[in-house]
Formats: C-alpha cells, structure tokens, sequence
C-alpha cells in the first residue's frame, strides 16, 4: 500500500526508532537494504500511533453525522436508537441516522415513504396506496363527483375533485367508477404507478405484476435503472434515410430517457411520469411539448440569462457555422402526422426526423439514456472515495471541439504527458491509424470527469483500425492509462513493453450481433458495429481494467499478458468469438459478467457470472467462489458457485446500448442447475449481493433494507409488494 498522505507512520516509527539505544540498533540487521525484526516491530507499533493520533485529530468530525468516519455512524444511531440496518452501506446508513427524528415526525404518510426509499436505496419511488384504486359501490358517506360543469364554478369544482382524487387528472374517471378511455396517454397508465383505473380485489401474495388490488397494499414502484444526460453531442445521420439521425453518437438506436426532477419534504408532491427517470413514450413527449411549463422535458431559453439554455431530457441544437442555437419546442413534435413541426422525435428508438422546413446547418443533441449503474465511460462522477486517482503525467493537453481535434495531442503526447477531451463531441480522425509517438513512458488519456466522449475509429477497410500504442523496451518498461474514454469502430493495440497498461470508466465497444447472414449489425450511418478488441501484441506485466464495458481481450503476435485483472466489469464476444483469450499469465476477475466463451491459462474468479463455456488449462491453481459458470466449463475447483446452461436467459438484455444490458431478469435463479445448496444468483455474492458486474451496487441489499425499514415507518397492518419498473 502507499504511505499515506499525512505520514504519520513513517513520523511515529522513526521517532520510537530514535529513542531505542544505538546498540540495539546497530544490532538489529547485518543487511542494510531491508529492515531487521526490532525495526519491523517497531513500525507496526508506529502505525498503531498513527491510527490513533488521526483519531485524536478527528473527535470533533466524528460528533456529527455528516462528517464522521464510516465505523463511528451504529455509535451515534444507538444515540438515537436508530433502527440501523447492518447490512446497508455507509451512505444509506449515515442517511438514516442523520434523518432519524424527520423520519418519525412523518411516520406513515406516502411523503415519509417515497423518500425513505430514495434514501435507502439511491433509487427514485412512487408509492400508491392501492386500496384507492379498488372499484366498489359507493355509500352516502362519500363525496359526491357530478360533472363540474354541474356547478356555478365548473374550473373551481374540477379543480377540487382533483386534490380529493374524486377523478384522474388525465382520463377525468371517477373513483370507483367505470374506465374512460379516451385519453389515449391516460389509457397506457393502465396497470402501472400512474393507473387512474379501478380493479376488482386480487387476493394474492403482493409479488411483482400479482396481488396489487386488495386493502392492506401499498404498492412501492421502484425506478433501478440510473438516467445519464449527456451534453451537446453529436449525432449519426442516416445513410438510407436523409434528413434523420441516431441520438446515440455511435449509430445505434436505443430509448431516450426521463430525468428525475422532484423534492422532498415540505414541498413533496406526488411525482407525476415526466419527473421519473424512465423511458420516454410518445403521448408523454407530446403532452410536455404541449404544454411546457407544466411538464418541461424538452431544454428552454433561459429568462434570467439571455443566452443561455436550461437543459433538461432532450435538446436540439444547430448551427451554419458559428455557435449553436436551440430548436424551439414548438418546432418540436412527438406526433409522426403534424407535418408543420421542422423535427419530429422517435423517443421509443432514439431518432430526430428532419422535416422539409428543418432549418440548414450541423446539428447536435443533448439527451439522457438509461443504465444501470455507473459503469463504462459516462457522464458520471469516476472519483471514488479512498480510491486511487488516475495518474496524470505533465504536461496536460485539453482537448475539445470534435473532428480531428485529437490527433495533433496525440502525435505529442508521447514520451510523457496527458490528453484530457473536455466535451461530448465525437472524434474520428486519428491521424497514423490512432498511433500515438512512441515511445511511450507515462501516457494518460482521459475524459474530463462528467463527461463522455467518443472515439470512433475509421470504419473498417477491410480490417479494423487500429489505435496502437507502443511501449519501451524491456529495460524501460511503459505505463498507460486510459479513463473515461468511449472508443468504437476498431481495436487497442498494446505493442512493446508495459510495466501496466490501467482503463479505468472506458466503454470499448463491444459491438452488436447482426441478423444472419450478417455478422455484426449495422449503424445508422452503415459501419458494422465490430467489437472493439484490447490486443496485446508486446508484453504487459499487469493490464488492470476496472467499471469498464468492453469486447474481447487476446494476444496476438506472440503477445503476453502476465497478470490481467478485471474488477466490476462486463467483456462480451460475438458469434463464438472468445471473451477473453490468452495462452500464459493469471486471470483475476472479480465482480464481472462475462458474455461468451473465454480461455485462459489460470484463473481465479469471486461474484462472477461465466456465462458461457470457460475453459483453464492449469485447474490446480486458483477458484471460482460465490459465482455461476456455464455447463461444459473446465475450470478449477468450486465454492458456493452454482451451474448453468451455456447461454441461459439470465439477462433482461445482452445488446450493448439497451438500457437493461446485462441486467439481471427477474427469474435467473430459475436457471440454475445444480451447486451450492441454496445457491443463488441474483443474492449469491460474499455479502447477499447479486453475481456479476452489477454486485458493487448491492441491488437486493437495497430492496431487503428497504423492507426492514418500511416495518418501522408504514402505517400498522399495511403491507409492501415492491414493483420494479426498470
């Protein structure tokens, strides 16, 4: 480990040091590079000094909630006789401690509810109390509905029929009564959190789409899945169908998403759909369009400062050379027959359809996708508290502006130095292929932090291209680091030697299976979507790649790889391709799913899902624990791990760009067939969390958590059935 910053270690150690007798001292080793017993044994003693003395220089953080260590938080919740869950993490514990007394001044209301899930489990709700949405026959005690035009105040009385939730604000349906399903939009709320229509009673056990309707049940809608908005971009344009683009900047067609915008505590309301980090649908869009200042989706001039947008879901920008402007929301529709609109929005795939009166000039997009965790290049915050930060080596080079920007940066990078993009932009012109001048001592490239651009390769002609980078020589081994960074349309080609080789937070396209005979599917813009291999063609002493998406990895050209490891990461082959494949070296995954078969040398494996036939040629060494290895596999010996088919229906998607991509399907422990008694994939980590890449996130510790907690805070006799919309 590194010394830490403040070095009371070494402070304490010498100091004790220097206070021992020479003689002993002197006594102590004969070999003066390296430290004898009695100095050893005093350096532990040192650093049980510093532990103490940072906990002397903290006593007064450590008082407060907000800014205590971690291990003093179930201390300050025995205060308070917090009902503290064990297995939650830090921020979720530290959360309800701080909030303890907010949470039992509101006890038992639908406000308290939603955002103690959203507490507990970083996820957005919506809480419906279902026994309100129960037909039955209506008694004199209720209020009376009638029409409002009945009344002297027609807008006043529906108004009021509104907050007392007598009718629906979309379909007008009276409580109780018969469905009215000429809203089109209204009508697709039907069986989800926003239903404005009545059941019959289902009396059975609350779980999933079963057992809503009944009395005692409050159904708790849960939003898994993170939305992403990501700046100013670049769009695909259609090679077949002029005038259209992708949202997405690699060609790909994939749902555009809601981002959440609601409030907590005295200004809580109940959230409506448009406020909710889900997919967009079309009657959604064109309602917000409608009328934007009760559903704002689509971006909007800033009134305060002239010039400026305030961003929001989507965005449209254009420019005939000079800076880019916002597209109007009135000159944006949802709707595929109003021909007067210049764009129209395909939300459910992703695509802007110009029109004919679409005004001339470059267009970019702003908008937001779904995922399910903070994995892969994105528009996320990649800092990790107490994790190591990327090296950046001097001098730093700000990138930006898209195009060929790069590729001057590149060129000088080498030996030493920094390459940071600071937009969203998509670059393609590499210029020598993507080489970069060699050779390399210490390279970083990065993506400025919160941002996510991409690097697309020139399309195939006839082989993939290839962004080599080449290291020293064996007496003067590289480093290189990649963070990130977002790179589509060829291979990484590692040549010469690496002392290590570290991708941090990169998405290195995994590409798209086509339909047969096609291999590979297609992009907008008519580039194969190829997966984009790591190719070690010199020798790499450690290449570690952490919450990273990525294709294949292999060696090539008599290549080596000594130690690979991969922690909280998805690799994906297409067409029988190999996941990973190498002749020599030790492979360490852990927290990874691994979508095809894979071939290594040695292998050690802890929460992984090996979804397809994994073959090791030394099984005396290493283990594969709390993990799911496919029939046919030849691995090394088991613990806790369980069977499956090659291939099984694990996933709720395996095409990279949908937002459920390699996401766990609500019935994968249904495909286990055969291992640990009582085995589990969707809780079969170390600490109860699922397999695979998406374990750090500890999913259902979050949900189990949340139902410890609603037993404190729900109204008594009420019982939860947790709904996963996404």
């Amino acid at each position: 480990m590194p010394p830490s910053p403040d070095r009371y270690e070494l402070y304490y150690a010498d100091k004790l040091w220097n206070l021992l007798p020479a003689i002993y001292r002197a006594e102590d080793t004969d070999n003066f590079d390296r430290n004898g017993p009695l100095r050893e044994l005093v350096n532990r003693i040192g650093a049980q000094a510093a532990i103490l003395r940072r906990s002397i220089d903290r006593l007064w953080e450590d008082q407060s909630i907000e800014s205590c260590d971690d291990w003093v938080i179930p201390y300050l919740a025995d205060l308070l006789a917090t009902n503290l869950v064990a297995s939650l993490d830090a921020r979720g514990q530290r959360l309800d401690v701080a909030k303890t007394i907010y949470y039992r001044r509101r006890k038992g209301t639908v406000a308290l509810l939603e955002e103690l899930a959203h507490d507990i489990t970083g996820w957005d709700a919506r809480v419906v109390e279902f026994f309100r949405r129960m037909g039955r026959t209506r008694h004199n005690l209720d209020p009376e509905i009638g029409l409002p035009a009945e009344g002297a105040d027609p807008a006043g009385n529906r108004a009021l029929q509104l907050a007392e939730g007598l009718i629906g604000q979309l379909t007008g349906t009276a409580i109780g009564g018969w469905a009215d399903l000429r809203n089109v939009y209204g009508a697709l709320q039907s069986r989800s959190a926003f239903d404005e229509y009545f059941h019959v009673a289902d009396f059975r056990k609350g779980r999933g789409l079963f057992g809503w309707h009944n009395i005692p049940r409050l159904g708790v809608f849960l939003w898994r899945l993170l939305s992403f908005g990501v700046g100013e971009t670049t769009p695909v344009a259609d090679v077949n169908c002029p005038g259209q683009y992708t949202f997405d900047p690699t060609g790909r067609e994939t749902p555009l998403f809601a981002v959440s915008v609601r409030a907590f505590g005295d200004e809580w309301v109940s959230p409506a759909q448009w406020q909710l980090p889900g997919p967009i649908t079309q009657p959604l869009l064109q309602s917000a369009l409608a009328a934007p200042a009760q559903m704002p989706l689509y971006a909007a001039p800033d009134p305060v400062n002239v010039g400026n947008v305030i961003a929001n879901a989507l965005g449209v920008f254009n420019s005939t050379g000079g800076a880019y402007n916002l597209i109007a929301g009135s000159q944006i529709t949802a709707d595929p027959r109003q021909l007067a609109a210049a764009f129209f929005i395909d939300v459910a795939r992703g695509r802007l359809v110009g029109r004919n009166n679409a005004p001339a000039g470059t267009i970019h997009v702003t908008y937001h996708y779904g995922f399910s965790s903070t994995i892969g290049a994105g528009p996320y915050d990649r800092r990790v508290l107490g994790g190591r930060a990327v090296a950046t080596p001097g001098p730093i080079t700000t990138v930006s502006g898209g195009g060929n920007a790069l590729s001057v940066p590149l060129a000088a990078l080498a030996p030493t130095g920094t390459a940071e993009i600071a937009d969203f932009l998509t670059y393609g012109a590499i210029s020598g292929v993507g080489s970069v001048a060699t050779p390399i001592v210490q390279v970083t490239i990065r993506a400025d932090n919160k941002t996510r651009p991409l690097i697309r390769l020139p399309a195939p002609a006839p082989n993939p291209a290839q962004w080599v980078f080449t290291g020293g020589p064996e007496t003067a081994p590289a480093n290189l680091a990649l963070d990130g960074l977002f790179v589509s349309g060829g291979d990484i080609v590692l040549r010469g030697v690496f002392d290590g080789v570290t991708i941090n937070c990169c998405t290195l396209d995994p590409g798209g299976a086509g339909v047969s005979p096609a291999l590979y599917a297609k992009a907008a813009d008519g580039r194969d979507l190829i997966p984009c291999h790591i190719r070690v063609e010199g020798q790499v002493r450690n290449l570690i790649i952490v919450r990273s998406i990525l294709g294949p990895i292999l060696t090539a050209a008599g290549g080596e790889i000594e130690t690979l490891g991969v922690s909280d990461s998805i690799v994906q082959s297409i067409g029988g391709e190999q996941a990973i494949d190498l002749v020599s070296g030790t492979v360490n995954l852990s927290r990874c799913t691994l979508l095809g078969p894979a071939r290594v040398h040695r292998l050690e494996a802890s929460e992984c899902i090996l979804d397809e036939v994994m073959t090791v040629e030394d099984t005396q060494h290493g283990c594969v624990r709390f993990s799911a290895w496919a029939v046919g596999s030849v691995i090394p010996r088991q613990y806790e791990s369980v069977e499956i088919a090659p291939g099984a229906p694990l996933f709720t998607s395996r095409v990279f760009g949908n937002p459920g991509y390699a996401q766990l399907s609500a019935t994968v422990d249904s495909n286990i067939l055969a291992g640990a008694p009582g085995g589990a994939i969707s809780t079969g980590a170390v600490d109860g969390a699922e397999m695979g890449a998406f374990a750090r996130d500890k999913n259902p510790i979050k949900e189990r958590s949340l139902l410890i907690k609603y037993k404190e805070y729900m109204p008594l006799g009420l019982v939860p059935v947790i709904v996963d919309v996404t």
